[in-house]
């Protein structure tokens, strides 16, 4: 949140979080193979349907409000 200024966006704020297991970080292209291959080795199976979490932001850019 606290880059979105930077970027011009205005009156941001965050309208939900949620969190995401491993199987559903497999559907975000943010993640590759690799990296999905690497958080089922590495994260513990207790915390793996746990891992990231999704951020919805609403935000403004000055012109558009």
């Amino acid at each position: 949140m606290h880059k979105l200024p930077r970027a011009e966006f205005a009156r941001a704020q965050v309208l939900r979080r949620e969190p995401l297991s491993i199987d559903n970080c497999t559907l975000c292209p943010l993640f590759s193979d690799e990296v999905i291959a690497l958080m089922r080795r590495l994260i513990p199976t207790e915390r793996r349907s746990r891992p990231a979490v999704a951020v919805v932001v609403k935000a403004f850019l000055p012109q558009m409000q």
